[in-house]
């Protein structure tokens, strides 16, 4: 229960695997209890979902272990059935061993079943008529006078329907550091499709801070140098804090709420926030009920280390520190 949350899922990890081999439920869940976990279930459940997005090998059986905990997840039992036994009966070996599925697995191709039909019919060509009038010939001139053809009358132009403005220039966060060129390569800042003159909410600033990171005041931020967590603040056109309807969706396909929580220590000008704990999946994140600016693909990575620094092969402990303002473009 003393490990970090990254060591957790490790240790979570390698029950798994063990349980796939030994298949002793009772032993997998007394070793599950000893992180203490009042939801050990959902946070199993979690886990495999990030791995499967990850296509982490064993993601199969991390599903496997939700499912014997009572997960009724269609999509982990679906997993979970990716585990298949092989018992070879020519191996020396009398345990069975456990081969999860990837994703190269593939089914061998069909030969035609019938070959292409000739047409039945030849198209025939169209028969060529000849006219059926003789072209007549043209009127003798006559002596009369003729009348002046009347001089047309000017038309006037049509006019030009006229355009829509064109949108206004999107407004850019004040980010730290400096983005893209010291963010993770899959972060994605998405402004939203507003006019002149609509209401939207803008995200006002955007700061990334790194596990080892001392610049912008990280260290003196919520959750210190160890915390792997998104933290949205929500403020209104005139800064005073709002209540708004924070979206959180990682690319598990998981569209989320977040509650709103009060901050032992503010880091913005409210006294509250909204607040998500990353466990390695990709995070999008904006606020609902207007157009929103939106940023995307936030995870535990790490591009640029700082000074000091060094990059932790994918597993950097990263958070995020996010203020949305409502805003009149």
């Amino acid at each position: 229960a003393g490990l970090s949350a990254s060591a957790q899922n490790d240790y979570i990890i390698l029950v798994a695997n063990t349980f796939a081999y030994d298949r002793d439920s009772v032993a997998a869940k007394r070793r599950l209890d000893q992180l203490q976990d009042k939801d050990i279930k959902t946070r199993v459940e979690r886990l495999a979902k990030s791995l499967g997005a990850r296509k982490d090998a064993s993601a199969a059986n991390v599903a496997d272990l939700a499912v014997e905990l009572g997960s009724d997840d269609t999509s982990l039992q679906i997993m979970a059935e990716q585990v298949i036994n092989t018992n070879d009966s020519t191996n020396n070996s009398a345990e069975p061993t456990k081969v999860a599925r990837g994703s190269s697995d593939s089914l061998p191709a069909q030969e035609p079943t019938s070959e292409p039909q000739e047409p039945t019919a030849k198209p025939t060509k169209p028969k060529k008529t000849k006219p059926t009038q003789e072209p007549t010939s043209a009127p003798e001139p006559t002596d009369a006078p003729t009348k002046a053809a009347p001089k047309p009358t000017a038309v006037p132009k049509p006019t030009e329907p006229p355009t829509a403005p064109p949108p206004a220039p999107a407004l850019q966060p004040e980010w730290a550091p400096e983005y893209p060129a010291q963010w993770w390569d899959g972060v994605q800042f998405v402004p939203a499709q507003v006019a002149p003159g609509q209401e939207y909410w803008r995200l006002k600033s955007a700061l990334y801070c790194d596990v080892l990171d001392k610049r912008n005041n990280c260290e003196g931020l919520p959750g210190g140098g160890n915390d792997h967590s998104i933290y949205v603040a929500v403020i209104n056109a005139d800064g005073s804090c709002s209540d708004g309807q924070v979206k959180h969706q990682t690319n598990t396909g998981d569209t989320t709420a977040l509650e709103k929580k009060d901050a032992p220590y503010p880091w913005s000008s409210c006294n509250f926030d909204y607040e998500w704990n990353m466990y390695g999946e990709g995070n999008d994140v904006w606020i609902d009920g207007l157009p929103s600016d939106r940023l995307n693909g936030m995870c535990l990575c790490n591009k640029t280390p700082p000074p000091g620094g060094g990059i932790l092969q994918g597993h950097a402990h990263v958070r995020y520190f996010l203020v949305f303002q409502k805003t009149v473009r």
